[in-house]
């Protein structure tokens, strides 16, 4: 029954994304090839022209990407509100772990945490913008590839500071389970990957995430959710664990930076011929628009190569969980749970995975541990 549902609601899920990226992709469109573009570049300089001379062009390119930004955040606002409304239990009475399944949170809490996504999508989206800006401005024609370098670096520094923020956060305390703590750490060691402890993580109270390996080097910590604590067996969280610190040890994230890296520079390269056919200059407010319509296109192209690294990536550390744990019992176990608390389908079609799926088919990860 379960099956069923979890395959309903990923069948909705994609459906209302391909309705809202459509949504957000015709506002770019009406941006890049009617008048809109220029009446809002018209706007952002109206409003930056008190603004002394070396800030001006930085504040339109801000007011300009934030208000678009802004307005395709909006348009996902009803995606996100339908989804919820789908991940409720049904009438059978069936729990998810799903936030929205809570007393007292509904609409009202995943619009919230919406808002928090949009306010840092409208943060990143004017970043982004100004780094754009300031290449077109001072490299030229080489922009694209002046602001794929700048991006990808930023992105890393991003992604090594969000792990120290979540190692340090507050709500992270020591794991009470001294059993449990010594376990993991001595999975830990026998990885072949040290950290400098075991920890529970009280971030929120509709935090959805399982466990976590953060930070680098022998500063790494590993953050076990509430909700394994208290209803996983110490075999399934062993395992969970030691899936992460696979990840670690064969530097899976540094692999995907690189693929990321590699595809924003052509994703941009594309933009810049897409610019040049428009006879329009990069370093223009209404070439935003047009970079970001391109871009996306080509993102979107490349989407089964981000995955089938993904993929790999998590097979690889199914493989290396069971190798140094031996616990395909609790692996299985583990792996249900997973796709029943995010109602994953245990056989999506070719087409689904290649473009959806980041982590192998519940179906095949059984496979693996002979539990099919």
């Amino acid at each position: 029954m379960n099956e069923s549902r979890a395959a309903r609601y990923q069948r909705l899920r994609r459906r209302a994304e391909a309705v809202s990226a459509a949504a957000g992709a015709l506002l770019l469109v009406a941006c890049a090839a009617t008048p809109a573009g220029e009446w809002l570049a018209a706007w952002a300089r109206r409003n930056a022209a008190g603004v002394p001379a070396p800030w001006r062009a930085v504040t339109e390119v801000a007011l300009f990407v934030g208000l678009l930004a802004l307005a395709l955040e909006v348009l996902a606002i009803p995606t996100v509100l339908y989804l919820a409304a789908k991940r409720r239990p049904s009438s059978a009475g069936r729990p998810t772990s799903d936030s929205v399944a809570r007393p007292g949170f509904e609409g009202r809490g995943v619009l919230s945490a919406q808002l928090q996504t949009a306010a840092f999508g409208v943060i990143a989206a004017v970043i982004v913008g100004m780094v754009v800006h300031v290449a077109a401005t001072e490299t030229g024609g080489w922009w694209w590839l002046t602001t794929g370098l700048t991006l990808s670096v930023i992105l890393a520094a991003a992604v090594r500071g969000v792990s120290t923020l979540i190692a340090r956060a507050g709500g992270v305390q020591p794991l009470g389970d001294a059993g449990l703590s010594a376990r993991l750490s001595a999975v830990s060691e026998s990885a072949g990957v040290p950290v400098a402890g075991i920890f529970e993580w009280r971030a929120s109270d509709d935090e959805t995430h399982s466990a976590s390996v953060t930070g680098f080097g022998r500063g790494r910590r590993v953050l076990i959710a509430p909700e394994l604590v208290r209803d996983w067996s110490r075999d399934e969280i062993t395992v969970v664990v030691a899936h992460e610190l696979s990840h670690h040890k064969h530097h899976d994230l540094i692999q995907s930076l690189i693929l990321d890296a590699l595809l924003m520079s052509a994703a941009l390269a594309a933009s810049d011929a897409a610019l040049w056919a428009a006879g329009i200059p990069a370093s223009a407010l209404t070439a935003l628009p047009l970079i970001a319509l391109t871009a996306s296109a080509i993102w979107l192209a490349a989407t089964p190569f981000r995955h089938a690294l993904s993929r790999w990536q998590e097979r690889r550390a199914d493989q290396f969980a069971l190798a140094v744990t031996g616990e395909a019992d609790a692996f299985a176990a583990a792996v249900r749970r997973v796709g029943d608390r995010n109602l994953i389908e245990d056989r999506p079609d070719r087409l689904t995975r290649w473009f959806f799926h980041r982590h192998p088919t519940i179906e095949e990860r059984l496979a693996m541990a002979g539990k099919r």
